[in-house]
């Protein structure tokens, strides 16, 4: 088998802009596909596309190819949050472990590993029956972020992404005639387009198994195949592919339990991705998270690739939004629909997360 460096792989799906420490190729192929293999006969494993009729462009730039394989020629170059209609997925060339998925647009053949599947695209009906606040998920590609519901750079704070998570408390009218959501972070508040932010209902983030017992869940995760299992006593309800910490931000082994739960999180690491520290990040709205160690590795939603099954993260495991929902609402401790933080007293009050 002809051997490709990672950075020319990275460099020829074209997603080089992103950094390339934050992608792994695995070392041991054939070991981690025979470990893999010894899941056969529980629960699937969903595939990397799911039926999403909309992608959007996670890297810098993507080279659309002529065909599935990043041999082909490139038929087009598309920009960082490009927006595609897929057609339909085929199977191609494995160009990262677990995944053989292409997506056909009309613009050629992409890499599903850095195209965010987005099932929405359109605007909501801002409301007014907010409560005492209500929770929020942005349903376009990307929406602007101000101090003020005015829309002009001096104002600007950050883009927020399809699948982010945002607590909202009040609707204004701006001085523009559009409405807005006055959105709340933990250490900050801001606004954005309330016609980009579906508002999600108490019932839909409603605990699910709560008459269980917190010791008769367990997440277990296992690192070689980048797996995640959740059992109910001994019984698996859920399975997915994650990914895990990079070699030198590695997810730590052991057995922890779930000891802080926020349905949204704003985390920042290195100087924000500066041009001296390419590694720093300053990522708002992201989905459901589970802390499961003091140190603040977790379960949460990503929005920044689709590339499951291969180490990938700063420590945490990185799952799909709607997968982060799911444990979220699962794991205890129990979180109030209106809570922006819950912690556990007693550690073994959390669901217990075994990392092997």
């Amino acid at each position: 088998m002809n051997t490709v460096s990672r950075r020319a792989i990275l460099k020829s799906i074209g997603v080089i802009g992103l950094g390339a420490a934050h992608f792994a190729l695995p070392d041991a192929v054939d070991r981690a596909l025979a470990h893999a293999a010894a899941y056969q006969g529980e629960l699937p494993l969903a595939p990397h596309w799911n039926g999403e009729p909309l992608g959007r462009i996670t890297g810098e730039y993507m080279n659309a190819r002529s065909q599935p394989t990043v041999d082909a020629d490139v038929a087009n170059v598309l920009d960082q949050h490009s927006v595609v209609r897929v057609r339909r997925v085929v199977p191609g060339q494995t160009v990262f472990l677990h995944n053989n998925l292409w997506l056909e647009t009309e613009y050629g053949y992409l890499y599903s590993s850095f195209v965010q599947p987005m099932y929405y695209h359109l605007p909501n009906h801002p409301t007014a029956d907010l409560g005492a606040g209500r929770w929020g998920e942005v349903t376009v590609p990307f929406t602007e972020a101000y101090w003020q519901p005015i829309p002009t750079p001096q104002y600007w704070v950050d883009r927020l992404f399809y699948s982010s998570i945002l607590r909202i408390f009040e609707l204004v009218r701006g001085e523009d005639g559009r409405s807005w959501y006055h959105v709340q972070e933990l250490y900050q508040d801001y606004y954005v387009p309330a016609t980009h932010v579906r508002i999600i209902m108490p019932e839909d983030l409603a605990p699910l198994s709560p008459q269980l017992a917190p010791s008769a869940k367990r997440i277990e995760v296992d690192l070689q195949s980048q797996v995640l299992t959740a059992y109910e006593r001994d019984t698996p309800v859920l399975r997915h592919r994650v990914a895990t910490g990079l070699p030198d931000w590695g997810t730590p082994p052991g057995t922890h339990y779930v000891v802080d739960k926020r349905p949204s999180e704003r985390m920042v690491g290195g100087r924000a991705a500066t041009e001296e520290d390419e590694e720093g990040y300053n990522l708002g709205g992201i989905p459901f998270v589970c802390y499961f160690t003091w140190e603040w590795v977790a379960t949460h939603g990503t929005y920044w690739h689709n590339d499951y099954g291969q180490p990938h993260s700063h420590g945490c495991v990185n799952v799909p939004p709607h997968i982060a929902r799911w444990l979220w609402r699962w794991t205890t401790p129990i979180a109030d629909y209106d809570e922006m933080v819950v912690r556990v007293d007693n550690a073994l009050d959390g669901t217990r997360v075994i990392v092997f």
